[in-house]
């Protein structure tokens, strides 16, 4: 992702707005940077080193690739801001981190970064780093729930899951497909990170049998790491049920909406902006938003709920003590500024359609500066883009199967605007 307004020397800027001052993570300074990508060069020549003790022979070369690749992205990634190690969302995380290692003193040594990915997710990339989406905070309740996504994490880096995975799934489809897929890693130029990310969850995450082993594995040990903390016991149930229903979207607009937000008489509301052709006869993915996965790197949630509360029956009881949810002040600032952060992170990425979507759907529901200029900025860039003939890039067309019908309107009205239009809508939502 992109970074479009940069601060020099700064990691904060805070806009000041009606009703909500979100304080959103900009980007690092060059220093930081560096220091972060020569961190991870470091690390990824001692993991190498390491794979050669802990790795078979016979697969190391694949084992290897698949690791350093994934470094490469990561690299490349901190180079363009994508994710950060030193933010006061970070100290809030290694806050927690260290309430956790204060009571189980065994577990690895675990590094976190924050990424600006837009999915409801953490991840264990196999060497000590977990990565924490700042979308993911949006989805959870309160603190117990996010400690105990993190002692998950961990209780994955404890059993050396990813590295195990990836040996297993090496050893066991050692074919020209697998080989294939090194190779063509290899020769990515563009997009590396994605790629490589997307192969080690594919392994990692993928449905077979000893991955939903691993699974239940690291939400049962997680769960002990967590009950040291005396924390309340229902929580890690509730961050999976959470986690389960984060797929859904939970707003919408519809043409009434789109005609109260450009009721202005110098937008000139027009209805045939919202001309869908016929499409009664399909039926919508009424539940799904319109770009997750993330339920596809933790699937089975059901399954892992029933098996929590089978191993540890307390989580139910009504007889054990009620111990008080954990809502800190901490984490209701980080939590409430997710949703806006994620509205920035989208346009950061260039990510243009995506960020008005969002955008839109929180200023329909509650208005502020911040929203209003964030949609202006990115009027304007839909309009540099259609005028360069590209809007296709930044507006998806119409999926009948694969979007809600709220995003397939907002896609139709998008594309159904006129250039001036567009430019309208930019210079009106620029206004202070």
């Amino acid at each position: 992702m992109k970074t479009v307004i940069i601060f020099l020397g700064t990691l904060l800027f805070i806009l000041n707005v009606s009703a909500q001052t979100p304080v959103l993570i900009d980007t690092l300074n060059e220093a930081q940077k560096k220091n972060l990508q020569d961190e991870y060069i470091k690390r990824r020549e001692n993991f190498l080193s390491y794979l050669n003790i802990q790795a078979s022979k016979k697969e190391i070369k694949q084992v290897k690739t698949i690791f350093s690749d994934e470094y490469d992205g990561m690299i490349k990634g901190i180079g363009k801001n994508e994710m950060f190690d030193n933010s006061p969302l970070n100290q809030y995380l290694d806050s927690i981190l260290a309430g956790i290692k204060e009571k189980n003193p065994d577990i690895p040594e675990i590094k976190m970064l924050v990424s600006r990915k837009f999915e409801p997710n953490a991840l264990n990339i196999g060497e000590g780093t977990i990565i924490l989406n700042n979308y993911l905070l949006s989805d959870l309740d309160n603190e117990d729930e996010l400690t105990f996504v993190i002692c998950h994490e961990i209780a994955h880096q404890y059993k050396n899951h990813v590295l195990n995975s990836i040996s297993d799934f090496v050893k066991k489809d050692n074919s020209d497909e697998m080989k294939s897929k090194v190779r063509e890693l290899k020769r990515q130029k563009y997009n590396n990170k994605s790629e490589a990310e997307n192969l080690l969850k594919d392994i990692t995450y993928n449905n077979s049998k000893e991955s939903r082993i691993r699974e239940t594995e690291a939400d049962s040990l997680g769960y002990i790491f967590y009950s040291h903390l005396g924390l309340n016991k229902q929580q890690p149930v509730k961050a999976l049920e959470n986690l389960k229903n984060s797929d859904n979207e939970k707003d919408s607009l519809n043409v009434e909406d789109y005609a109260k937000l450009f009721s202005a008489p110098e937008l000139h509301f027009n209805a045939k902006w919202f001309d869908m052709g016929d499409y009664s006869m399909y039926h919508y993915k009424e539940s799904t938003k319109f770009n997750t996965d993330s339920l596809r790197t933790h699937p089975n949630i059901e399954e892992r709920i029933s098996a929590l509360t089978k191993a540890f029956p307390q989580i139910l009881d009504d007889n054990e003590p009620k111990i008080p949810v954990t809502i800190s002040a901490e984490f209701k600032k980080w939590h409430d500024n997710a949703i806006y952060q994620n509205v920035y992170n989208e346009y950061a990425a260039k990510h243009y359609g995506n960020s008005l979507y969002e955008a839109l759907k929180l200023y329909n529901r509650k208005p502020t500066g911040f929203l209003k200029k964030m949609i202006g900025q990115n009027f304007q860039e839909l309009y540099e883009a259609q005028k360069a003939y590209r809007l296709n890039r930044y507006v998806s067309q119409v999926d009948v199967y694969k979007y809600t019908q709220s995003f397939n309107l907002f896609c139709t009205f998008i594309n159904n605007l006129r250039l001036d239009d567009l430019k309208s809508f930019a210079d009106y939502f620029s206004k202070q």
